[in-house]
């Protein structure tokens, strides 16, 4: 009975609060009056001292009762106001307020009396910059849940005559068919109306601590059409977290923040509205757009500034029209004071828009958008200031992610999952069992390894086929052992034939992982193949953005190379990997080439080769950070400092090795991004090697000339390959991208304008002892400036470009025609 009593009690306390609140507020939701869709930031009015709310993300707003509430009137920038008097609130019942979207344009000149008063906000919001940026005011950890829909729309633009939208799908083929396998047709039209076509969510748990050290743990995820996701998309990933670096990231891109300082001068502000807070503060409504006589890659949309700090407490930001036409990207951010006194983000929004969709035999375009949000809760300062658990890899995906119960989801989700969501988890869950989905998204993790997935044996796709100016085409096979084979020894192995040649290379290793969360491995391998005669080898991971490897396929003078290797990864601190190794080598020139023994001994030459070299290669990238898959594959997802590359080798006349020597190479690349200046990339290079060695242990000055040719950066473009040989060499390339900055664009003509230097020095102390091969040297300096023309025209994700280079200076040609270098440029559209 007294059980039975107390029991009583506790329900009754723990339905107080629900009551309590029930009746505490009235709420309600603001959404746009054709589409429905929800209205984020709204400024709501309730009384006639300015007093009012700001809807969240979701459109959602709640207003205590206990407030003088004499109206509701609802302020959206491009949407009219709407007015409900106090008498049409309902007590205890929710309010849908519909706003009507009206025909708006900031004038394109404003005159004030004095100095305009946005302006002086926007300073005090950047001079608060720091105080206010949350990765700057103190360690902090929060559980995100995001989650993110595909869908295809058509022109969103497309109202009909009764002011409605058109049918989404009006334009759709009448039938889609997933795949062979399936035998039935889906009608697209009524496919679309149920469901999504692609949808994720994820819960991750993450920890900040200042000033680099970050791990977000994914410790929850789902994919339609995948049953074992290897990898998630982070709203924080498509946009910076916070809207306080000089820089916003949107989409890959970077815009000048419009409270950065200095920015009253490239942006015009406009107080669009004011309204006050219980807590008696003032929010600012403050829109914003890039002066129309300033060219920089600038951001458009409104930003309220919350006098409590002069803090950010909602924005809504896209592009302003000098990015791609590729796809079109807007951004929301939610701020809250949390524990009242710390603001910081509570929901960042998403949508991407896909411009120009043309679907085969249909008129008209539709959209493919896609929509991510996501809301940080638990969020905590009382983060403890310990460094256990931080290392270089960034962001981690639980291997048991994919098979965490619902309670977990329902315990963070902001709102329940519609009909709609659910339906399309039902239905793209079963189309991608029937076509074997999955096994798509393990080749593509594994492709970006650069294999081709297997059961016991993936592929290396680089062997399959290359080409360079020596072999010509090469064809080949090449690949290594699974995990489904063996977790601790990894074999692999390659047999390739080339064309020009006419001759077999081949190779094989095999490494043995002691500890593979220390990356140490041991590795033994052997190879018979050809390698560019004086040319140098780092630490590098392969860059798909870059243009370096175009260099690659004009190489012309190889040595055949016979090697043996025995080495040692391993990864001594958290952003320092290197291995150590022992090889001996037989080199044997392509070419005529001679070493001359002794310079005192002319008549003594050797075509032929033995090394037996020690050697150390190191890499050391600061603030890197690395994705881990399920399956134990990591992905760099960059860093914003210098990385450092370094070699050290001692040659030894041991072990049938003919030649004492020392090597060094360093190598530093740093890209340097600016608010108003563009993007700047610099690689800095240098090397020396002791004593008299022959020419496959000097340095031919990386050249990549041809009379046209695609452009490949860190290279010198209007140099002959193999001109110049030294022992000692410094070069330095310069390359930097004003984007749009010095032209505005005009329709989807946008150049974006490059400009390179690039210089290099070198000495040769024994010039006489190598024999039938041309070559000079570097003492006076090298030098050559280059001009491109980026994106002169788009293909799908490709942009192409023209550019020139000319050679200047004490090693320029006579002939003037000589000096010049034409190229094609070649991007990815991303």
């Amino acid at each position: 009975m007294i059980r039975s009593i107390v029991l009583g009690f506790l329900m009754v306390f723990t339905a107080m609060p629900v009551l309590s609140r029930q009746q505490q507020y009235i709420a309600g939701t603001v959404v746009d009056s054709i589409t429905q869709a929800a209205l984020p930031f709204v400024n709501i009015i309730y009384n006639s001292d300015g007093q009012g709310v700001v809807s969240d993300l979701e459109g959602n707003f709640r207003i205590l009762k206990t407030s003088r509430i004499e109206f509701l009137e609802f302020r959206y920038l491009g949407y009219g106001r709407k007015i409900i008097p106090a008498e049409e609130i309902n007590d205890g019942k929710d309010i849908r307020a519909e706003l009507s979207r009206i025909s708006y344009e900031i004038d394109e000149v404003a005159i004030y009396p004095s100095e305009n008063p946005a302006n002086r906000i926007i300073r005090l919001a950047s001079m608060n910059r720091l105080k206010n940026h949350p990765e700057k005011t103190g360690p902090f950890s929060y559980i995100a849940y995001e989650k993110v829909i595909f869908t295809i729309v058509r022109d969103s633009s497309a109202v009909n005559e009764n002011g409605d939208i058109a049918d989404a799908n009006e334009n759709l083929p009448d039938s889609i068919r997933f795949g062979r396998n399936l035998e039935s047709k889906i009608d697209v039209e009524r496919f679309l109306e149920k469901q999504h076509l692609f949808m994720m969510e994820s819960i991750s748990n993450r920890r900040f601590l200042s000033p680099d050290k970050d791990k977000e743990e994914i410790i929850a995820s789902r994919m339609s059409g995948i049953s074992q996701p290897a990898f998630t998309i982070l709203d924080r990933q498509l946009q910076s977290f916070s809207f306080y670096d000089n820089l916003i990231t949107i989409a890959n891109r970077q815009y000048v923040n419009p409270i950065s300082s200095g920015s009253t001068d490239r942006y015009f502000f406009l107080i669009e509205d004011t309204l006050y807070t219980t807590r008696l503060d003032t929010v600012f409504i403050i829109s914003f757009r890039p002066r129309p006589d300033r060219n920089f890659e600038g951001m458009e949309g409104v930003l309220y500034i919350n006098s409590n700090g002069y803090a950010l407490q909602n924005v809504i930001a896209t592009g302003s029209g000098m990015t791609n036409d590729f796809f079109d990207v807007s951004i929301e951010q939610e701020y809250d004071l949390v524990d009242g006194y710390r603001w910081f983000p509570v929901s960042l929004s998403t949508t991407i828009r896909l411009n120009n969709t043309q679907l085969p035999a249909q008129p008209g375009s539709v959209q493919l958008i896609g929509m991510g949000k996501s809301t940080f809760t638990n969020v905590d300062f009382s983060l403890p200031i310990d460094e256990d658990g931080f290392n270089e890899v960034g962001i981690v995906v639980n291997p048991d992610a994919h098979r965490q119960p619902e309670e977990l989801w329902n315990k963070y989700r902001v709102d329940s999952l519609n009909a709609k969501e659910l339906e399309t988890y039902r239905v793209i869950d079963s189309i991608g069992e029937a076509q074997h989905i999955d096994r798509t998204i393990l080749s593509f993790e594994t492709l970006l390894t650069g294999y081709l997935p297997g059961r016991y044996i993936n592929l290396d796709i680089m062997k399959f086929i290359d080409y360079n100016k020596f072999e010509g085409f090469r064809f080949g096979l090449g690949g290594k052992t699974t995990q489904n084979l063996s977790g601790i020894f990894v074999w692999d192995g390659y047999l390739a034939y080339s064309l020009r040649d006419k001759a077999f290379k081949y190779g094989a290793g095999i490494t043995v992982n002691i500890l593979p969360e220390r990356e140490l491995s041991i590795r033994f391998s052997y190879l018979h193949d050809v390698r560019e005669s004086g040319g140098i080898g780092y630490q590098e991971i392969w860059n798909m953005t870059g243009s370096a490897f175009f260099r690659n396929y004009m190489i012309e003078v190889m040595d055949i190379t016979n090697e043996a290797e025995i080495s040692l990864g391993f990864r001594a601190i958290r952003f320092l990997t290197g291995d150590l190794y022992l090889k001996r080598s037989r080199i044997t020139p392509s070419n005529d080439y001679r070493f001359v023994v002794s310079e005192l001994n002319p008549g003594i030459s050797l075509t032929r080769f033995d090394y037996t070299e020690a050697g150390l290669h190191l890499r050391y990238a600061y603030n890197e950070t690395y994705m881990k898959t399920p399956r134990g594959n990591k992905f760099s997802l960059g860093t914003d400092y210098p990385i450092i590359y370094l070699n050290i080798a001692k040659g030894l006349k041991a072990l049938g090795g003919g030649y004492s020597y020392y090597r060094s190479e360093i190598k530093v690349t740093r890209t340097f991004k600016t608010k108003i200046a563009g993007e700047t990339r610099v690689a800095l290079e240098a090397g020396m090697v002791t004593r008299g060695v022959p020419y496959s242990k000097l340095y031919a000055a990386p050249g990549s000339y041809r009379k046209f040719t695609v452009e490949s950066e860190a290279s010198f473009g209007a140099m002959r390959l193999n001109e110049f040989l030294s022992d000692r060499f410094l070069s330095l390339f310069l390359k930097h991208d004003f984007g749009n900055l010095l032209f505005r664009p005009a329709g989807k003509f946008r150049p974006e304008i490059v400009v390179v230097h690039n210089l290099g020095f070198g000495t040769l102390k024994y010039k006489t002892i190598h024999e039938n091969i041309p070559f000079k040297t570097l003492e006076k300096g090298y030098f050559e400036a280059g001009l491109l023309i980026n994106n002169l025209l788009r293909i799908q994700i490709l942009r192409y470009g023209l550019g020139v280079f000319y050679r200047y200076g004490p090693y320029a040609f006579h002939k003037t025609i000589d000096n010049f270098a034409f190229k094609l440029t070649l991007q990815l559209n991303l």
